[in-house]
């Protein structure tokens, strides 16, 4: 039995060494927001939308900069809410350079496509 417990041992050992805790494989981290995100300019909802780490800077939307616009990032950075005028919008991450947004704004069908990290 002793023996049985020595090999294990060792065997975690050697896992342990070839694959240390700092590494991806066991820790994926929190992204941020940080950058410009922008996409939908195909179909004419275009927009861009800018953080400096999980602060929320700016959304262009509707052929202008919102300038009454305040965002905030959920605590675990899987998504970020952006509130102006009539209007929310919804950033949801679905990768390191990708996400989707979803516009709702009063008296018109919620809008939603990808939106691509530049």
């Amino acid at each position: 039995m002793k023996r049985l417990a020595v090999i294990s041992l060792l065997l975690l050992l050697a896992v342990a060494a070839v694959a240390p805790i700092g590494s991806p494989a066991f820790a994926q981290g929190r992204q941020t927001w940080n950058g410009t995100w922008a996409g939908g300019w195909n179909a004419g909802t275009g927009t861009q939308i800018t953080f400096a780490g999980d602060d929320f800077i700016s959304i262009y939307w509707g052929d202008d900069y919102v300038s009454d616009a305040t965002g905030v990032v959920s605590p675990d950075g899987a998504t970020a809410t952006i509130h102006w005028s009539g209007c929310e919008a919804l950033l949801t991450r679905e990768g390191p350079t990708s996400a989707r947004v979803t516009v709702r704004a009063r008296g018109h069908s919620p809008v939603s496509f990808p939106l691509k990290k530049d």
